[in-house]
């Protein structure tokens, strides 16, 4: 083989393994972007983890009510948004479908791109795109020329706010927030232009960790610092400890549940039931969580003998599954009283409509789903 030819190989596969590892990249983006829009229900971490994960939910209660601190308010803004700035330093600002885009390239460096990139979507988004083309330039005089990677957030405000009677109202999607205007967090949002609350950086080999706030300049976009509750909301700890000694009454139950034998094919058991529950918030039957779980399964999607395999299973395991959903239930009634209490501590911001609830260490969220999820879900998909 000649010199030539050698080098001409070498290029292909230089070429083939760069492909690749934009294709790995990618990958590795959309994970993590699904994994950021999939922190955990208080009452779902049983059905991803069985017993333990009831356990989880039980010491997520006792800390939200010892270490109020780790409780923030769970923003409802929209649309999701990535940016930060390329390899080469360039400022990208893109959402979450254009940044794991595989067959264009969604990382625009321009307002012109991200602009042309939404309308060419969809056409009937050329109002919308022209917004987000406009708020280019405040957003990126946020990040430091030095910055190198990206972070997740979501818009808050888009248009500089106003106050009236000492408050300033944002609805940037189905909740309604009011903060004291004089106070220092509402005298920042009156001078910005644009607000956006950051919850990850993805860095550019697509790893994910907490974001440094102070490495921000803040200007005519106010970055949202996280806002932390202050008092204990006073949870009925008694009745979280009768939740726990239930859970630990039925704990071979529940864990022979969710263990699954493979010949049955039903690896995503679990999801299964998370459909479930989602479903009930759509049809706003969660009152009636696993009593109607058998007419959900044959008005489901799923396939005739995947219908059979799972009913015929539940029936088998019936102590387990009843007591899986007795423990959600009550783990639901507990978190729908806590995020009352919370709601009704006195702070500078506040959620006065439909309020999207709270996360705790940044990994469990207390959403009250017969309010919020529903509202939500009736405004996005109608």
């Amino acid at each position: 083989m000649k010199v030539n030819e050698i080098l001409v190989g070498s290029k292909k596969r230089k070429s083939r393994n760069s492909r690749k590892n934009r294709i790995i990249q990618k990958d590795l983006y959309k994970a993590n972007l699904k994994e950021n829009a999939r922190i955990q229900h208080l009452e779902d971490l049983i059905l991803r983890d069985g017993v333990a994960g009831g356990k989880k939910a039980i010491s997520t209660l006792h800390q939200v009510e010892q270490n109020p601190g780790s409780v923030t308010i769970k923003w409802d803004g929209r649309p999701a948004i990535v940016f930060g700035r390329n390899e080469k330093g360039e400022f990208v600002l893109t959402d979450k479908s254009g940044f794991g885009a595989v067959k264009y390239d969604g990382k625009v460096t321009s307002s012109k791109g991200l602009e042309d990139m939404i309308v060419n979507r969809n056409p009937d988004n050329a109002d919308f795109a022209k917004t987000m083309s406009g708020i280019w330039d405040k957003v990126e005089s946020t990040v430091p020329n030095t910055f190198r990677g990206y972070v997740i957030g979501d818009l808050l405000w888009m248009n500089k706010p106003t106050a009236t009677d000492n408050k300033i109202t944002i609805m940037p999607n189905t909740t309604k927030y009011e903060v004291v205007a004089n106070s220092d967090i509402g005298k920042k949002i009156l001078a910005s232009e644009v607000g956006v609350v950051i919850h990850k950086a993805i860095g550019l080999d697509g790893s994910t960790s907490d974001v440094d706030m102070g490495q921000f300049q803040q200007g005519a976009t106010m970055i949202m610092p996280p806002v932390t509750m202050q008092k204990s909301p006073g949870i009925d700890l008694p009745q979280v400890d009768e939740l726990e000694n239930y859970l630990t009454q039925n704990a071979k139950a529940i864990d022979d549940l969710f263990n699954v034998p493979a010949e049955l094919k039903m690896k995503n058991f679990g999801e299964i039931l998370y459909q479930y529950i989602n479903a009930s918030v759509k049809n706003k039957s969660l009152d009636n969580l696993g009593a109607n779980f058998v007419q959900w399964v044959e008005g489901s999607n799923l396939s005739a003998p995947k219908k059979e395999r799972l009913l015929n299973y539940v029936n088998t395991k019936a102590k387990g599954f009843n007591a899986t959903f007795s423990f959600i239930k009550g783990i639901k009634t507990v978190k729908n009283k806590v995020i009352e209490l919370l709601d009704n501590q006195k702070a500078d911001i506040q959620a006065v409509q439909d309020g999207e609830g709270y996360v705790v260490d940044k990994d469990v969220k207390l959403v009250n789903r017969s309010t919020f999820s529903q509202a939500n879900f009736a405004r996005n998909n109608p």
